[in-house]
């Protein structure tokens, strides 16, 4: 039977390990998970099928990790075990951050922080583990360990167990990006066929002071971050009128797409929210009297029913009517200095321009001596290495291209940067998507009757999460958007054709947890160790009978 001792000590022995996400440390989790593993007699007899797979080309030199538990040979079918082992940091902690990782020891001092009414109604109840990485999500590892440990004795699936942990999930999603590929080959390598993906991850609350219902999603929502790059016309501080600043175009965009309710979508009674400006500055970096050459600024937009190419479009659209607003406010202004001096000021005609990072590529490498793909992968190594974040490395990346594109003077170039998380919604009407949402039903029944617990199926989640990789949508053309991502395959390895192979049912199936990356963080003990894991064990029987 399943053990809660065992998933409590799993658990304490996960979080110790201070896997931060974007350092070294996050192999940290992944020397442990692999511990754990190995003492499963199974694993410990065959350890062939326990492997550290290396991401590609990663400067930190991660791994994820994956088990692959053989029940039954004969038998293919086989249900995926996922989630991921990195954190993010503890400085919020302040004076007790060197404890933040000791759940025990933390679970008693974290009044010594400030604590709202509900975290110190929890604090006070005793029900609640706190410490970096309880529902977020060591806790969701240490009770796949026990499922492995458990459906070796128990020997009672028909059928197989994967499970498959990942880096990088609170950065950009590098492990769940080679896990893919990893999926693919080993169903073609032991012909699997993927019954149900599920993962581990706690579900979020809007009112979690007030909300008793436990949540399972089945659909994901996606994230598309599209990046602006202005060119300018740099002019001296006294001739304001013989140039264009960089700065004035991003901020027409900045009103045209920003709170833009024209990119939200609903689907399933969600609704997502207006696309929101994440970073907006320009690329000077020293004091002189003139205005900006560059700027650059990224947006952040949720999916569920966005499609690619017509996001493109209509991004682009925003910036061509971004650069006539910006010559009309020009073109104001010189008329309100008119009639204050007397005279019109002196100015250059522009010829507004806006072309993608794509067409932009493609004419840059029909005249570049040399490979222009490997010239630009070695610039953004060399940034990577020198531990520039992503998606400053993309501006960069079109700066660079810029640079030699022939044909210079004012423009806007219009690209998207990583992450890029597509929304996924799994065919209702597809077998095992079926199945797996009849089988959730019966443990939502069960669960009511059996721990008087409410569950309720939403159809998506909307945290941006792993499950976005399990499957593109075959309605959607996703190649307009690909061609336009700065940086894939030199500093972000999106496996396009991986992705388009790799198709399976899934659901967000995870712990009762809150305030995530808050100092607060925190697991409920009684639904965690004794509801969800009968929860796990009810399902996968289902599923694999």
């Amino acid at each position: 039977m399943i053990q809660k001792e065992n998933i409590y000590k799993n658990m304490l022995r996960l979080i110790k390990a201070p896997s931060v996400s974007g350092t070294e440390d996050e192999m940290t989790a992944a020397y442990t998970l692999r511990e754990l593993l190995y003492e499963i007699p199974y694993f410990n007899e065959h350890r062939e099928n326990v492997r550290l797979v290396p991401l590609k080309d990663d400067p930190l030199n991660r791994s994820i990790v994956t088990a692959y538990l053989e029940l039954k040979p004969e038998c293919k079918d086989t249900v995926i075990l996922t989630g991921h082992f990195d954190v993010v940091d503890v400085e919020e902690y302040g004076h007790l951050k060197d404890i933040a990782y000791d759940v025990e020891e933390i679970s008693k001092r974290i009044c010594e922080m400030p604590l709202d009414e509900d975290s110190r109604k929890d604090f006070e109840s005793g029900e609640w583990f706190f410490g970096r990485g309880t529902a977020d999500m060591k806790f969701g590892h240490a009770l796949c360990v026990e499922l492995l440990r458990h459906y070796h004795e128990e020997k009672c699936l028909n059928g197989n167990i994967l499970y498959v942990a990942v880096c990088g999930e609170e950065t950009n999603s590098e492990g769940m990006l080679r896990a893919v590929p990893f999926f693919n080959e080993l169903a073609n390598e032991k012909g699997l066929k993927y019954k149900a993906l599920l993962l581990t991850e706690c579900y979020m609350m809007e009112d979690q002071a007030n909300d008793y219902t436990r949540y399972i999603h089945y659909g994901a929502s996606g994230k598309v971050m599209p990046m602006y790059f202005f060119v300018g016309e740099a002019t001296h501080g006294g001739e304001p009128f013989l140039g264009i600043d960089p700065n004035l175009m991003s901020a027409e965009v900045y009103k045209k797409l920003h709170f833009n309710s024209e990119f939200c979508q609903q689907n399933y009674g969600e609704t997502t929210p207006p696309p929101v400006c994440l970073k907006m500055q320009d690329l000077k970096n020293t004091y002189s009297v003139s205005t900006p050459l560059y700027t650059a600024a990224y947006y952040n937009i949720i999916t569920t029913s966005l499609s690619p190419e017509k996001a493109m479009c209509k991004l682009t659209e925003i910036a061509k009517e971004a650069f006539a607003s910006s010559l009309k406010f020009m073109d104001l202004k010189m008329d309100e200095y008119a009639a204050v001096a007397g005279s019109r000021p002196v100015s250059y005609k522009i010829t507004p321009r806006v072309k993608t990072f794509g067409e932009i590529y493609n004419e840059v490498k029909s005249y570049y001596k040399g490979d222009l793909n490997e010239y630009l992968s070695q610039f953004a190594k060399k940034l990577a290495a020198d531990k520039m974040e992503m998606q400053d490395i993309c501006i960069m990346l079109v700066k660079k291209l810029y640079e030699l594109y022939k044909d210079k003077g004012p423009i806007i170039i219009v690209s998207i940067i990583p992450p890029y998380y597509p929304d996924v919604y799994p065919d209702r009407d597809e077998e095992d998507a079926s199945n797996l949402l009849r089988y959730v039903n019966e443990i939502i029944d069960y669960a009511k009757e059996k721990y008087g617990e409410t569950l309720k199926l939403k159809d998506y989640y909307m945290g941006i999460s792993d499950m976005c990789y399990t499957g593109l949508s075959t309605d959607m053309n996703f190649d307009k958007l690909f061609e336009n991502l700065v940086g894939a395959d030199m500093i972000y390895q999106l496996p396009k054709e991986e992705l388009k192979k790799f198709k399976v049912p899934g659901i967000v199936l995870g712990g009762y947890g809150k305030d995530f990356h808050k100092h607060t963080e925190r697991l409920n003990k009684n639904y965690n160790f004794n509801v969800l894991p009968d929860l796990y064990d009810t399902l996968i029987k289902k599923i694999l009978k």
